[in-house]
C-alpha cells in the first residue's frame, strides 16, 4: 500500500462516525450497518477518484446518500405489499377453488389469443414469456414507453373481458 492509499484508508476510517450517524439520519428504520458496508465498498473502489485536500466528509456523505437510496429503493421493492393474517386465511381458503377454475382461465386465454393479430401476440409474448423490458421493446419499436405502456394496459384489458365471456359462456365463475 502506497502513501496515498493508506491516507486515503485513514480518512475513510476516521469519518465512520459520521456516515454511520448520516446514515442513520437519512433512514433510521434501515439497516445502517449494510449500508455502510455498501458505503466502504464503493468508498474503496472510488479511492482514484478522490482528490487529496478536498471535502473527504461531502464526498462519503453523497456516496452514503445514494446507496441509502438505493437500499430504501429495494427495500420497497420486496416489501410493497404486507399481508394480515385474516387475509392470508382468505387466500388459502380460496386456493382451491381458484386452482380449479385455472385449467378453464388457461384454456379460455389460449383461445382469447388465438383471436389477436400475429403481431400483437408477438408483443404479448415478448413482454410476458421472454421477459422483455417495455422499455426495450419501445427502443426496438422506436415508440414511446408511455405509448407501449398504454397498449399492454387495452391488451390486458381486452383479454380479460375476452376470458370473462369465455368462461360465463361455458358456465363457470371468472
Amino acid at each position: 500500500m502506497d502513501e496515498s492509499q493508506i491516507q486515503y484508508l485513514q480518512l475513510v476510517t476516521r469519518h465512520q462516525p459520521a456516515i454511520y450517524g448520516y446514515i442513520r439520519s437519512l433512514a433510521p428504520q434501515a439497516d445502517v450497518e449494510d449500508i455502510l458496508q455498501e458505503t466502504n465498498l464503493v468508498l474503496w473502489n472510488k479511492a482514484d477518484v478522490f482528490e487529496p485536500g478536498s471535502n473527504f466528509k461531502a464526498f462519503a456523505f453523497r456516496i452514503a446518500h445514494l446507496k441509502t437510496l438505493e437500499a430504501l429503493r429495494s427495500d420497497r421493492r420486496r416489501q410493497w405489499l404486507v399481508f394480515d393474517s385474516d387475509l392470508m386465511e382468505q387466500i388459502s381458503t380460496r386456493r382451491s377453488s381458484a386452482e380449479a377454475n385455472a385449467d378453464g382461465q388457461q384454456a379460455a386465454l389460449r383461445e382469447c389469443m388465438k383471436q389477436l393479430d400475429p403481431g400483437d401476440r408477438e408483443l404479448i409474448h415478448r413482454r410476458y414469456a421472454l421477459g422483455s423490458t417495455v422499455r426495450d421493446m419501445a427502443r426496438d419499436l422506436r415508440k414511446t414507453e408511455g405509448s407501449l405502456q398504454q397498449w399492454f394496459f387495452r391488451m390486458r384489458n381486452q383479454l380479460r373481458d375476452c376470458i370473462e365471456k369465455r368462461i360465463k359462456m361455458e358456465g363457470g365463475a371468472a
